[in-house]
């Protein structure tokens, strides 16, 4: 009883909504499942959209200024590096990203890519496929769990 009473808040705390709108917005503006950017999100920052990753990844989707730069280049968008904690463009530029890779790859290894870079990817696919780093492969399963719970939020099952 006590737990089928608190799922629900654990799950509105675990997988917040939050800038649903503009998530909805740039998902549908890039042909992206919105519950796979809220997961992607999620797992990214934590919708701490002051997030800096000891790398220097940025904001909600966590970009990399240089890919950031690239994203904006490649979908002729105005590159400011001081936006990317504003969640609109973060959101922006991290569903154009998320894009970008989708069409070069499954999602699986989109992910992959989001996390551990297109090169490595690309290695990997030609060496057999397996994700090699332990924390890219524990990165996507984060990524896939959070997409079902989103899924359920976005009515996107």
């Amino acid at each position: 009883m006590i737990v089928a009473t608190f799922f629900p808040i654990y799950l509105n705390v675990r997988y917040p909504l939050v800038y649903e709108n503009i998530i909805r917005t740039e998902s549908k503006n890039n042909g992206l499942d919105p519950a796979l950017v809220a997961a992607v999100i999620s797992v990214e920052s934590g919708y701490n959209v002051t997030a800096v990753s000891e790398k220097g990844a940025i904001g909600l989707m966590q970009l990399m200024p240089e890919t950031a730069s690239y994203v904006c280049a490649t979908y002729g968008v105005v590159y400011d590096g001081d936006k990317l904690f504003d969640f609109e463009y973060n959101i922006s530029l991290g569903c154009k990203y998320l894009r970008y890779l989708k069409d070069r790859f499954t999602e699986n290894y989109a992910l992959a890519a989001y996390n551990a870079g297109e090169g490595n990817v690309r290695k990997w696919i030609r060496g057999g496929g397996e994700l090699r780093f332990r924390e890219t492969r524990e990165y996507v399963k984060r990524v896939y769990r959070a997409k079902k719970y989103y899924g359920i939020k976005y009515g996107s099952r």
